[in-house]
């Protein structure tokens, strides 16, 4: 069988914090592109445990084509099966790629996975556009789906997989699996033994030139080290919080290979790589066992670093780590159920500082505990104190499945039921929800670029981000985000 896996367009993704002027201040490919390891992990397991298909792999948003290249491309290898990734907010793009391929290819088996299904396992299973949906982790039951589908035999007896009419018996009777965030009510997929999984094969995206805006090239892989997190921060919608790690064998077998295929900068892309010291310290043995000399960095959690690992990540290429900070006091931190505290916030910043090792500060502004616009640039000085080399600010989203979400809607501030509409019905006209108790939505978006005019437009900053620059990409991903903050400044001027 011929099969696609399709990361779609996202010429209709749901605009997260619109301004005045209903714009969005930052957009998603402001920060970069990054491979869907997650729809690309599926179609390395099914190259690896099957035999006679023709696969095929399409990363739309890398490509950056719309709709008319889509239907020549389906046209051109019109697919048996197309596997369509997924994420809410880009759920009106998922639904018109189903309807573009079904047009095509009246006959293909069309499946959603990725993050939605998880998310909305009863509105997925009941979009009209697909047969068959997979909620959890896919890699294993879309072979089974597919091997079922070659031999025309029935698949609903896979665990994961459903369609419209399977999917009722679940609804009726609820489970309740804590590896999942609550909202997975039906049994899901998941795969107990990563180093079961084939690793990627990247030869489906060599050709792209995937980025981090703050990276070193523009040539990135993103790797991934494990699965899950295990904290419950109550804004955070990662949907599956059992940790599963990878060896550090394993890993650096899959930076051989991408070294081996010319990659200069590796990425890991975990919900949470530092889960401890010794992982950290595991990996970097590792690197030095094989004499591997890589440039990398990871997203982390500023209470499980220590200055002993960061020293040892340092001399093994560690080059940045990103921390999510989000908040500016001890009493915000506990509201959010970060596990930790300010001082071992302001630690972890003069540690990477000593040692030469750059820091991303993730902040979200709009919290509950902000009540006032004073309270916002109150946590704003925070960022300011801790100094980072880039920073990243954001409104808060009200997502569902979320603690904060629920105590939005318990306490009035938003409506229940919004996005199970959106789910059913996607429209480019939704708006994410935010914490509007306080402030409204343009205040906050204000306040946002203030945050960011606040830090990016010091004298000191720009002269020594001016001395940090080491090549020519870095120097272009400056400019530009420059370039964007003037536009912005100006627009509301205007």
């Amino acid at each position: 069988m011929r099969i696609l896996i399709i990361n779609p367009p996202d010429r209709n993704k749901v605009i997260e914090n619109p301004d005045e002027k209903g714009e969005e201040f930052l957009e998603a490919d402001s920060f970069g592109d990054f491979p869907p390891l997650g729809a690309l992990y599926v179609l390395s397991h099914l190259e690896a445990r099957t035999t006679g298909h023709q696969l095929f792999f399409k990363d739309c948003v890398a490509e950056r084509i719309g709709y008319p290249e889509l239907k020549a491309y389906i046209e051109e290898i019109r697919p048996d099966v197309a596997g369509i990734t997924s994420f809410t907010v880009c759920l009106m793009d998922v639904v018109l790629t189903a309807r573009l391929i079904r047009e095509v290819v009246p006959h293909v088996h069309l499946c959603l996975g990725g993050h939605h299904p998880i998310a909305y396992p009863k509105e997925a299973a009941e979009l009209p556009e697909f047969d068959s949906v997979v909620v959890g982790e896919g890699e294993e039951v879309f072979t089974q789906l597919v091997d079922c589908l070659e031999k025309g035999e029935d698949f609903t007896h896979i665990k994961g997989v459903y369609t419209s009419e399977t999917i009722k018996h679940h609804l009726n009777n609820p489970v309740r699996d804590k590896r999942f965030l609550a909202r997975v009510n039906v049994p899901a997929a998941y795969v107990d033994d990563l180093e079961s999984l084939p690793r990627v094969n990247r030869k489906y995206i060599r050709q792209y030139r995937y980025h981090n805006i703050i990276g070193s090239t523009d040539d990135l892989a993103t790797i991934l080290s494990s699965r899950g997190c295990p904290y419950l921060c109550t804004f955070c919608d990662v949907p599956i919080k059992s940790y599963r790690e990878r060896s550090p064998a394993s890993v650096c077998d899959e930076i051989e290979e991408c070294l081996a295929m010319g990659y200069k900068e590796f990425r890991f892309y975990d919900d949470l790589f530092n889960i401890n010291e010794k992982k950290v310290l595991a990996f970097c043995d590792e690197l030095d066992r094989r004499k591997l000399k890589i440039t990398w960095d990871f997203r982390g959690r500023v209470n499980t670093v220590s200055r002993a690992s960061l020293v040892r990540a340092k001399a093994s290429g560690l080059r940045m780590i990103s921390f999510g900070v989000e908040t500016g006091s001890d009493e915000g931190l506990k509201i959010l159920k970060k596990a930790t505290t300010t001082e071992k916030v302001r630690n972890a910043f003069m540690w990477c500082r000593e040692l030469g090792i750059l820091t991303v500060a993730d902040f979200i502004i709009g919290q509950p505990f902000e009540k006032t616009p004073a309270d916002v640039r109150r946590n704003i000085e925070f960022l300011m104190e801790l100094d980072p080399d880039y920073a990243q600010v954001s409104v808060l989203k009200l997502y569902p499945n979320t603690e904060m979400y629920e105590n939005a809607v318990r306490q009035g501030v938003i409506a229940a039921g919004r996005w199970q509409d959106f789910a059913k019905a996607p429209s480019k006209d939704f708006i994410v929800d935010h914490w509007n108790e306080f402030m409204d939505l343009a205040t906050l978006v204000n306040l946002q670029k203030w945050s960011y005019r606040r830090f990016y437009f010091r004298p000191r900053y720009i002269l020594r981000s001016v001395i940090q620059t080491g090549s020519l990409y870095q120097f272009m991903s400056k400019a530009k985000g420059a370039i964007k903050l003037i536009k912005t400044n100006m627009r509301m001027a205007g």
